[in-house]
């Protein structure tokens, strides 16, 4: 089932926490990058990405969702600011610093994969959880994954309020026998790792093995398989969803979009399989533009839902 309304009213019905990356996206590259050559793309473009990607994509899907970041007085995070205001996002969560808080990445966009030459100011702010008490959504959302004490403080304080707590993975260099590992992912209701992730977290050869490994842990692990769509465990039962047969054109934000599309369909669909296949949708469209941006809106989604393909 939908999960429930809250007991108290909030105007957001997801908090995202999550840093911005202005992205920098070369694509069309002959090869990956290596020392000593030069190699040239045949397309360009930047884009507001990371948890960005996330916060649009619940906006477009008509999910009131929240997005906690900081921003400083650097030009990225200006025309972060500015494409927020134009896609129509609220912006009331925005904290704003009087000093540089840059974030970039350069994306190298190959046809089965990407990866990222990246910097950040500063690490992302956590939500007070006083903040947190005032806003009570239904589900937050937190992109990223770190053993923190501060970070381990929200999450039991937002399980205390009954907050659905749902959490990234994006590259961590862990593994569960890292100490404290196995106890906060024991605090998580919903865990996205990617295959990779997920395999270099439990050491397993294969998504199966990885999704056995992680589901003692966690009620619900999604393991998002990019062309191969995702996998999940929930309450003991395993699901699969197929991606959709689009062609890639860059695979930057898929994943962000893809944990937008799932939270959406937890809180609107009656049941999880409905939920992970809006997931699919949202990554699988992802991938046909720039840096996620050919994301779809809550009307388009109908017209790929798996009940109205041909029998």
């Amino acid at each position: 089932m939908a999960l429930s309304e809250a007991r108290d009213h909030s105007a957001f019905d997801v908090v995202v926490i999550g840093e911005y990356y202005f992205d920098l996206i070369f694509r069309g590259l002959p090869g990956v990058p290596t020392i000593g050559t030069d190699i040239w793309a045949e397309e360009f473009d930047w884009l507001a990405g990371a948890s960005f990607s996330t916060a649009l994509a619940l906006a477009r899907l008509g999910t009131q969702a929240g997005w906690w970041c900081t921003f400083g007085n650097d030009i990225f995070s200006r025309m972060i600011i500015e494409e927020a205001r134009r896609e129509g996002m609220p912006t009331e969560l925005f904290q704003m610093v009087d000093r540089p808080v840059r974030r970039v990445s350069a994306a190298f966009s190959l046809s089965h994969d990407r990866g990222f030459v990246s910097y950040s100011e500063e690490p992302e702010r956590l939500m007070p959880r006083e903040a947190l008490r005032q806003l009570k959504p239904r589900v937050l959302l937190l992109q990223g994954f770190s053993l923190d004490a501060e970070r381990q403080a929200l999450i039991e304080e937002a399980r205390s309020l009954g907050i659905l707590v749902c959490s990234d993975c994006q590259h961590i260099d862990m593994t569960l026998d890292t100490p404290s590992m196995r106890e906060a992912l024991l605090r998580i209701d919903v865990f996205l790792p990617n295959a990779k992730e997920a395999m270099d977290l439990t050491g397993a050869a294969d998504v199966d093995g990885a999704l056995a490994a992680l589901s003692p842990f966690c009620p619900t692990v999604v393991i998002k398989c990019g062309g191969d769509g995702a996998v999940a465990m929930h309450e003991g039962r395993r699901y699969a969803v197929p991606a959709l047969p689009v062609e890639v054109f860059d695979t930057t934000g898929a994943g962000d979009c893809f944990n937008a599309g799932f939270v959406h369909g937890r809180l609107n669909e009656p049941d999880f399989e409905a939920a992970l296949e809006i997931g699919v949708i949202c990554g699988s469209l992802a991938v046909t533009g720039y840096g996620g941006r050919n994301l779809p809106y809550l009307d388009d989604i109908k017209k790929y839902r798996r009940a109205n393909a041909p029998v």
